[in-house]
């Protein structure tokens, strides 16, 4: 069961394009479906070839990135989901990593990280704050 959250901004997030690449199907499920209610247009890729694929043919003002994921490494994906288009997502971390595979995330450009277990309402916050409604 899907918890039912307060919206944090009365506009959500319509209009805005997210990326979610996420490896735990119902992690996955979960993070587009929280998205998709707050009004987002979320796809889910459960790998980093897919996530690729789907980044080269649609630009997301968002992505969402899971460090630990099976094919590709964290770092190398967020380097090149921010290549494949002309207007670089802003890349979001949400990892149960720490330590060196945080600070690689950060070094290849991810402009927050959010460690597992993590509070939805900080992340949608956050995402919030980035006045994507506005840019979308």
């Amino acid at each position: 069961m899907v918890p039912r959250l307060p919206l944090c901004n009365p506009v959500g997030l319509h209009g805005v394009s997210i990326l979610v690449v996420e490896d735990a199907p119902d992690v996955l499920d979960v993070f587009t479906t929280l998205l998709r209610l707050e009004g987002a247009h979320a796809v889910g890729t459960a790998n980093g070839v897919d996530a690729l694929a789907a980044s080269r043919r649609h630009h997301f003002d968002v992505a969402i990135v899971d460090l630990g994921l099976p094919d590709i490494p964290g770092e190398v994906l967020i380097r090149a989901v921010k290549a494949a288009t002309g207007r670089p997502p802003t890349v979001v971390v949400i990892t149960g990593e720490s330590g060196a595979s945080v600070s690689r995330a950060r070094d290849a450009g991810a402009s927050a990280v959010f460690v597992k277990p993590c509070d939805w309402a900080h992340i949608l916050a956050y995402l919030n704050g980035l006045n994507l409604v506005a840019a979308a």
